[in-house]
Parts: C-alpha cells; sequence; structure tokens
C-alpha cells in the first residue's frame, strides 16, 4: 500500500500525464473515439485535459486515473453527468495505468518516475 506521499506523487504524475502527455507518458484511443467528428474529439480531449471533478466513486484511491466526460444534446462537452440520462449524447471514459518501462507488467512503483511509463486511454464507453 503506497504512503500517503507516495499516493500524492502518483496523483501529481497522474494529472501531468492526462493534461501534456510526453516524458514518461503514452496516449492512446481507440477506433470509436478516433471517429468522432474532429470538433467532439478536439472539444472531448479539452474536456479531459481540464477533468476536475474527482470523487469518492471514480477516485477511490485519490489517484486521479480515471473519468468520464458527456456530450450533451446541446453539442457541449462537460464533466458533470446530468441528471436527465436523455441529455447525454455520447460518454468518453479515459483511465490512465502504470506500467514497467517496457510495458510488460504493470508498475512496482508507480509514485517513481524513473521506473513507470503511464498510458492514458480514451475511449467510448460504449468500447468498455
Amino acid at each position: 500500500m503506497p504512503t500517503p506521499e507516495q499516493i500524492e506523487t502518483i496523483r501529481r504524475l497522474n494529472d501531468a500525464a492526462r493534461e501534456l502527455p510526453g516524458s514518461g507518458s503514452i496516449a492512446n484511443v481507440t477506433i470509436g473515439f478516433q471517429a468522432l467528428p474532429d470538433a467532439d474529439r478536439f472539444a472531448a480531449l479539452a474536456a479531459i485535459v481540464s477533468f476536475s471533478k474527482f470523487d469518492g466513486d471514480n477516485d477511490p484511491y485519490g489517484e486521479h486515473d480515471f473519468g468520464t466526460v458527456y456530450r450533451l444534446a446541446g453539442g457541449a462537452w462537460t464533466q458533470d453527468r446530468p441528471e436527465a440520462v436523455e441529455a447525454i449524447t455520447r460518454t468518453v471514459f479515459w483511465k490512465v495505468d502504470c506500467y514497467d518501462n517496457t510495458l510488460t507488467f504493470g508498475s512496482e512503483a508507480p509514485w517513481d518516475a524513473q521506473q513507470t511509463t503511464r498510458v492514458l486511454t480514451i475511449m467510448l464507453a460504449s468500447e468498455y
């Protein structure tokens, strides 16, 4: 079990992987997400990058490793799930996973950026 300090480091590194994939992280998207119209794809990515709605349901360990964004009937993307399910026209999940640097196994020390490669995956909920 990671210490509170290690969890804080994991959270910071996961946020960095989501906000600006690059050094120490890889981003990939599914075919379904890639097939979205450009405007929707870019708006969904903007909602993912700015995601801040972490709570006990989507972040029980405090690591900022999962989230959901929604496209509303009016075309706007949001991280806030509307109460009226019919207002949602598209749901996108994002997830950060921590692997060893060979991408073969899960990282044994996800708080150590030197031993860990983060993989951000973005997908349509319907592809899950």
